[in-house]
């Protein structure tokens, strides 16, 4: 069954979409706390929560991550996770799972250490721009493809990746399922779809081809999915 992660990105305190990743194309949603209780009232197990100024290295929201952790809903998050101490002070606020992005690319000593250390609780963030691996806040290029990195993680122990089309997300203009599937195919592992989901097409379509999970972000802040319309789907 395909988990949904209805998501929400925190910035300086409020829940915000960027557009293409841009820190100058903020849309303003509202209070990230209020927006969980939302999505658990739908009936959703999990949260996606992205910590921007984590990601943008200005600060953290652990604060307001503990907050919406204390509530019904398992947290999963990523944003600025590079070093172990931010990742403690992540499951210190009540996180269920940490997002790594950029150390999977730098640090494979400190990915490794962390997927030792917390197995299960680490998820590897595969953020893809042109076909490649985008680190550090989505500025930066690495030069392996998911595929590659994805296999050195495996091998290092990762159990779950998150892939990320950076081009469609924030835009509606679908899901990569293709690309997701054949990545979770090749891997063998547990991979969640992020970027681009636009409607229940996109759900049907990710839960159809057995992807372990999907991340519905602005579609919902746009009146585009319907929360419960999606759970109903991937639990029928």
């Amino acid at each position: 069954m395909t988990t949904i992660f209805p998501a929400i990105d925190i910035y300086n305190g409020k829940a915000v979409r960027l557009l293409g990743g841009s820190y100058d194309k903020v849309t303003v949603y509202g209070d990230p706390a209020d927006i969980a209780k939302k999505f658990a009232d739908c009936g959703a197990e999990w949260v996606h929560v992205v910590d921007l100024n984590g990601a943008e290295g200005s600060g953290d929201n652990f604060r307001i991550i503990e907050k919406i952790a204390s509530g019904p809903l398992k947290v999963q998050s990523g944003g600025g996770l590079r070093g172990e101490a931010r990742v403690r002070s992540l499951f210190d606020a009540g996180a269920e799972r940490a997002v790594l992005g950029t150390v999977c690319v730098s640090d494979p000593e400190l990915t490794s250490r962390l997927l030792d250390e917390y197995g299960e609780k680490i998820v590897c963030g595969l953020d893809v721009k042109d076909g490649k691996v985008a680190v550090r806040g989505w500025k930066e290029k690495d030069a392996r493809t998911p595929l590659q990195l994805g296999k050195e993680l495996k091998a290092a122990g990762a159990k779950y990746f998150l892939f990320t089309d950076i081009s469609r997300d924030g835009m509606l203009t679908g899901a990569n399922v293709k690309a997701t599937a054949e990545l979770q195919r090749e891997l063998g592992i547990n991979v969640i779809a992020s970027g681009g989901v636009a409607g229940m097409d996109d759900i049907r379509a990710i839960a159809d081809a057995g992807i372990y999970g999907a991340i519905i972000g602005k579609a919902y802040y746009e009146n585009k999915i319907d929360i419960e319309e999606a759970l109903e789907y991937v639990r029928s």
